[in-house]
């Protein structure tokens, strides 16, 4: 990091931090952790290369940095133009806001260097946080962190230096005001201080220069010892490496910052020894696969920033089956279950393929992991693909993928069914196909955390979507029936309770034979009640209706016999 510095026109000075990443694939896992918001991006495009690269860097910085605002420097060498299609990626990329083309090795028009400067002045002096206005004493610690030459400072010398300040603050319970001030200083890349953990060295230790943490954590990814063991080391490795005095005492806090990065993970069963997965061999492991009843899942991406899969390797490091890893691919087991990993790059996708004897819960602790990586980056796009399990696709090795997103847009519009693009074009239940690889009930759960105005109902391996008007647009020419707001069974009690009450009033009205038979009526008029109540709200069909109200009516006194000889005629001359 290097610093900048220019007045403002309030006199007041400006000053610019100015970070050059590296180039190299190794480091674009970190560059996720210095991408921010807060920043203006200078991309520098070469006139004696081609360009592959420059569209991965503008969809990263729109990636990370939430659409912060970058310009394009065109290096003409020997001033020869430098070809970039300017209107498409203005057409792409609304971060994109200017270019400049000169050489920067001549002092070729110094017009138009002053032209460079003052779109990165203007551009900077226009993010959002510039200007904002800070307690007296955030300034003043500020300003002692930054010109305090030590690499790094413990958590409780930086809580002296806001008490000494007029901050009052216990060391035993820090307030939020001073993790907010950490947190802020370390979104600036002025320090680096990570407060995920509590228990973690990397909390109790404010690093004040950035550069001297990133430093170490690329001597280690630069060492041809490491390389040569592909990715390989150990503890011993690491104070070779780390044998300078800055260092000193340090290796802890400096492997905890690898792996907080995701760069390294240790081996289960090798106590002291760490896999760095971006230095894997290239070349996939050789390993035996049962290519019967398998359950695939798959992801796609419009674009694919690195270091997913080596992130998830590092995350996941637990279920490896060593040594069955990989830079692009890797193996896990759980119980009796294995999982195979392959991420190919220039297509965009990594594919999931299971075989064993939980094949669907351990592809649900894989899929939660994926979908964590991808919430972390903000704007990323990426389809879930779900397989086909129709006869041609299901025991197959390649069978058809479905968008997931689109299965469930499916459901919502209350479409239960898609057909397969293989032939013969078979016809399959969306459901089912979402069943088979996510599980139902999962499925119903994340939906409805997802859309709380949507409710999902199984019924009988069906699933019916509720979701307020917006249900009714394919269904806005038939009649709307409202249902009876006694269908929850409050009206069959109020029948009750009025029929107790009038028997209990002709108890004294009427001779006792009567009420006798004014009570069993009473009680058997409930279930007519109850019967009319089921077909007005078509929970029973027309003929189930019919047979309910005879066996009601048919148990009345009286009535009840005198309806048996109307119906059942046959019955009387039996009788006689």
């Amino acid at each position: 990091m290097q610093q900048w510095h220019f007045p403002l026109e309030n006199g007041s000075d400006f000053r610019v931090n100015i970070w050059d990443f590296g180039g190299q694939e190794i480091y674009h896992a970190t560059h996720q952790f210095f991408l921010t918001k807060r920043s203006l991006y200078l991309l520098v495009a070469d006139s004696r290369k081609e360009h592959p690269h420059l569209d991965y860097w503008l969809n990263v910085v729109e990636l990370f940095s939430d659409s912060s605002p970058l310009i394009i420097i065109k290096n003409e060498i020997n001033d020869r133009p430098v070809q970039i299609d300017e209107t498409q990626l203005r057409g792409r990329f609304d971060n994109f806001k200017a270019s400049f083309a000169t050489n920067l090795g001549t002092q070729r028009g110094t017009e138009e260097v002053e032209n460079i400067i003052k779109s990165i002045k203007y551009h900077i002096s226009q993010l959002p946080h510039i200007g904002n206005k800070f307690p007296k004493t955030w300034t003043k610690i500020r300003a002692i962190l930054e010109q305090d030459n030590r690499n790094y400072i413990t958590l409780d010398e930086y809580l002296h230096i806001c008490y000494n300040n007029g901050v009052t603050v216990s060391r035993e319970n820090p307030g939020d005001g001073h993790l907010i001030l950490s947190q802020f200083l370390h979104d600036l890349g002025i320090i680096l201080h990570f407060q995920d953990d509590k228990k973690s060295l990397l909390y109790k230790t404010i690093i004040l220069q950035p550069n001297w943490g990133t430093d170490a954590v690329y001597k280690v990814l630069d060492s041809n010892t490491v390389k040569r063991n592909l990715g390989q080391f150990t503890d011993r490795d690491l104070s070779q490496i780390w044998q300078d005095s800055e260092y000193n005492n340090m290796q802890g806090e400096l492997l905890e910052l690898m792996m907080k990065f995701k760069l390294c993970y240790p081996l289960n069963n090798r106590r002291g020894v760490y896999i760095a997965p971006q230095l894997l061999d290239s070349n996939p492991r050789q390993y035996e696969w049962n290519p019967s009843d398998n359950l695939f899942l798959r992801y796609e991406y419009d674009f694919m920033p690195k270091g997913i899969l080596t992130r998830f390797i590092v995350e996941m490091h637990h279920y490896i089956d060593e040594p069955k890893v990989w830079r692009s691919g890797v193996i896990l087991k759980r119980d009796n279950t294995f999982a195979e990993l392959i991420e190919t790059y220039d297509r965009r996708e990594i594919k999931i393929r299971l075989s064993g004897t939980n094949k669907r819960g351990f592809l649900e602790v894989i899929a939660d992991k994926l979908d964590e990586i991808h919430r972390s980056y903000e704007r990323l796009k990426v389809k879930k693909m779900i397989p086909c399990n129709c006869s041609a696709c299901k025991d197959s090795q390649t069978p058809h993928f479905y968008d997931f997103e689109k299965l469930r847009q499916r459901l919502a519009n209350n479409k239960p069914n898609i057909e397969c693009d293989k032939p013969p074009y078979n016809e399959v239940n969306v459901l089912n196909l979402i069943d088979d690889t996510i599980g139902r009930d999962k499925f119903i759960q994340k939906q409805t955390e997802r859309e709380p105005n949507i409710n999902y109902h199984i019924h009988n391996s069906q699933v019916q979507i509720n979701q307020g008007l917006g249900a009714m647009e394919e269904n806005q020419n038939k009649p709307i029936k409202v249902k009876s707001a006694w269908a929850n069974g409050s009206f069959y009690l109020f029948v009750f309770v009025v029929v107790v009450a009038g028997i209990g009033f002709l108890g004294n009205q009427l001779a006792f034979p009567a009420f006798c038979v004014v009570v069993i009526g009473g009680i058997l008029f409930v279930p007519i009640i109850g019967a009319l109540q089921l077909k007005q709200d078509e929970r029973v069909k027309d003929e189930t209706f019919l047979e309910l109200m005879k066996m009601a009516i048919g148990q009345l006194p009286l009535i009840g016999n005198v309806l048996g000889k109307v119906l059942n005629p046959s019955s009387k001359s039996e009788d006689e």
